[in-house]
């Protein structure tokens, strides 16, 4: 019994020392991947309390997507999935070990063979893969890996874009609400002038009707943008996972400086972008996928080693019989040469190919409408800012100074109030466009180092 296992261990020995094992076979794989499994799970539900604070900034906002945002969890899974696929494919064939019996004999005695109950065998069968299908695999593992990390770390960037846009949304709408709740306030002293004269007689009840029914119109835009407010931060709580006390919180105006020079397209890096990147490494990945298609045509070898072990019959001439045995087995290429899978990573290849043409094509047109849209809300910011939005409030109290003295009537006095509202929610709007525009430029022109 002790010769029969220190076969075993010879055979395992040979073939260990023939054909090198995978790594998923040593302890420090296990260990390894138990660190990986670590790092598998969902958001950290303390680094993401649901209540709002009463007061946010944009960075807060941010780094919060960052570690709470659903989006970014699916990325990060497919990234540790295409890891666990390249760690797959470095590993190597294992092993098989067969034991087996034969020549059983239930009744010794009465067999020729004399006391010879039982013959056995031990095997050990290896694949070996031919045609570099081992390189083929790891290559394409190793590319499809590097998309999945170039798709996650451009899925955080377009992610705190996204989270950026719907802030500016939210900002918007907080800010014209504040707006409208001044204009109502306004409203009021006005109506009460109004009012004032209607009694001394100096206006008629049709002008005091008017007036009214302008008035009421403001309230109702008010109440319109607090819901269009209310709207906006359910937007932005259900991607930061907030729960209904965002409806408390005041954001930061943290605009963008709209005087600031826009930055230069760097048009020789485009290239590597990561969005761009993905499409490259998806083509590599594509392109060692055909070459393992290939490879296929090169048929596997499996070695075999077997030793036999017929036991002592009792007869010194018939004694203990050890012997050995090689074996060489290669499949026959007779019902198909695996034409389906080389074609399907022909096709495969062309079409990530052409996807990644077509990615760098529309990336350097889409930058010049970018850039174009750009400048031109810089523009139309800066103009409201400066004169539209200056010269409407300077308008308006002007408007409600004469009106009370009598100066000018009533028409002239609503006209001049929504001239005022109108500038206001168009220099809302605009600094909000421009901000996005901002945004989306920032992100189509980094470049990944």
């Amino acid at each position: 019994m002790h010769q029969f296992s220190s076969t075993i261990c010879f055979f395992m020995a040979l073939l260990v020392g023939l054909i090198p094992l995978g790594e998923g076979f040593a302890q420090t794989s296990k260990q390894s991947l138990d660190m990986q499994m670590m790092t598998v799970g969902g958001s950290d539900l303390q680094q993401c309390p649901s209540d709002a604070p009463v007061y946010l900034h944009l960075a807060h906002v941010l780094q919060r997507a960052l570690r709470c945002s659903p989006e970014l969890m699916e990325f990060q899974l497919n990234y540790q999935i295409a890891q666990a696929d390249s760690m797959i494919a470095s590993q190597r064939p294992n092993p098989v070990l067969g034991l087996g019996a034969d020549s059983i004999n239930p009744t010794p005695g009465r067999s020729p063979q004399g006391t010879r109950q039982i013959d056995s065998s031990v095997r050990i069968d290896q694949l070996v893969e031919l045609g570099e299908k081992p390189r083929f695999r790891r290559e394409a593992a190793s590319a499809a890996e590097l998309a999945a990390q170039f798709s996650l770390k451009f899925a955080q960037k377009a992610v705190l874009s996204e989270v950026e846009h719907i802030y500016y949304d939210v900002l918007s709408a907080q800010q014209r609400a504040m707006d409208l709740a001044e204009m109502v306030q306004m409203n009021q002293r006005v109506l009460e002038v109004a009012q004032v004269r209607f009694k001394a007689g100096d206006i008629s009840d049709l002008e005091l009707k008017k007036i009214v029914l302008d008035i009421t119109r403001a309230n109702n835009e008010y109440q319109n943008a607090k819901t269009d407010l209310a709207k906006s931060k359910s937007n932005l709580a259900k991607i930061l996972g907030y729960n209904q006390t965002l409806n408390q919180t005041t954001l930061a105006r943290d605009w963008p400086n709209h005087e600031i020079t826009i930055p230069v397209i760097p048009w020789e890096r485009i290239s590597q972008r990561a969005d761009l990147r993905v499409l490259q490494s998806r083509t590599i990945s594509a392109e060692k996928s055909r070459y393992l298609a290939r490879a296929r045509r090169v048929p596997d070898v499996t070695v075999g080693l077997q030793y036999n072990h017929l036991p002592v019959t009792g007869s010194y001439e018939l004694g203990t019989v050890n012997t050995y045995m090689l074996n060489l087995s290669v499949p026959l290429f007779l019902r198909h040469s695996y034409e389906g899978e080389l074609r399907k990573a022909e096709i495969e290849y062309f079409k990530y190919r052409d996807e990644q043409l077509r990615g760098e094509k529309d990336a350097h047109t889409s930058l010049k409408y970018q850039e174009a849209e750009l400048l031109a809300n810089q523009e139309r910011l800066t103009r409201v800012l400066k004169e539209i939005l200056p010269t409407a409030s300077q308008v308006a109290a002007s408007a409600e100074f004469a009106y009370a003295k009598g100066a000018i009537g009533v028409l002239d006095l609503i006209d001049a109030r929504r001239s005022l509202r109108q500038a206001r929610t168009e220099a809302s709007q605009i600094r909000t466009d421009y901000a996005k525009s901002l945004s989306s430029f920032n992100l189509a022109i980094e470049i990944e180092e």
